[in-house]
């Protein structure tokens, strides 16, 4: 059910539009047990489903090691695309102030990739 609310989320995009392609590889991660997935942190969803593209692409990347404003940036652009109503966007902009302590915890952990992803989708 959250991957046919997702691809329903992407729908108006083309299939080779690069949130496709990042939402395609999240997915083919998340079924191959690369990471986990528990909805957006300290924030109601987008819709009626757990499952939402720029929190779950956001949510993919951290497991990955990515952390940082780069990859926050990413999830605004994402949600910007995919016209997230402004409530979504400021609130989510506000919680994105504590990245730093994300960081911290995977430098912490030994998990914090530097670099950021090739793939790093703005719009």
């Amino acid at each position: 059910m959250g991957k046919a609310f997702m691809f329903s989320e992407v729908a108006s995009l083309e299939v080779y539009h690069p949130i496709n392609i990042l939402l395609r590889e999240a997915i083919s991660d998340f079924e191959a047990g690369k990471f986990s997935y528990d909805g957006a942190t300290f924030v109601r969803e987008r819709g009626v489903s757990l499952f939402e593209v720029a929190a779950f692409i956001h949510d993919w990347r951290n497991a990955l090691g990515y952390v940082g404003k780069e990859v926050d940036n990413e999830m605004f652009d994402i949600m910007i695309v995919l016209n997230y109503d402004l409530k979504h966007i400021i609130l989510r902009y506000f919680l994105t102030r504590f990245t730093f302590i994300n960081v911290i915890r995977h430098k912490i952990m030994h998990t914090f990739v530097r670099n950021n992803p090739n793939n790093l989708f703005k719009k």
